[in-house]
């Protein structure tokens, strides 16, 4: 092979890496956004007012209120009631870092650990009845 030869293919496989990285990179980084608006909805008990009562009483049982207030607004810990999510504000990922099995997160694994499936999901739906963010990024 030819050293021109050679150099242009070269070249058309540096541009080629380029832009599937190009690629790959953009969707990393806008893929959040994607996946919040095409979140699959996890949670049955979401709108359903008795499990949100249920859930701000299972919130207080486990004393979720110490972080995040009594309400939700924050003080250790974040406030659950604005649109600020570290990690995503999905069905899956909410259930993820009650559970504690999000990687670096703050949240005491030991309490996920104690509570049922279905109290975890009536915690959720509690969250959400408690929101007053941006509705445009509601995604449940």
């Amino acid at each position: 092979m030819s050293a021109e030869r050679a150099r242009s293919l070269r070249t058309w496989s540096v541009a080629a890496l380029g832009l599937v990285l190009g690629l790959a990179f953009g969707m990393v980084f806008t893929a959040p956004g994607l996946a919040q608006e095409s979140a699959k909805k996890l949670n049955k008990f979401t709108g359903n007012a008795d499990a949100i009562k249920e859930g701000r009483a299972i919130f207080l049982k486990y004393g979720c209120s110490g972080c995040h207030g009594v309400g939700g607004g924050g003080g250790m810990g974040p406030p659950l009631s604005d649109d600020v999510w570290k990690f995503g504000s999905s069905d899956e990922i909410l259930y993820k870092l009650i559970k504690g099995q999000i990687p670096n997160q703050t949240m005491p694994k030991v309490l996920g650990e104690q509570m049922t499936d279905d109290e975890i999901w009536k915690v959720i739906a509690y969250v959400r009845s408690i929101y007053v963010g941006d509705k445009s990024k509601i995604n449940w």
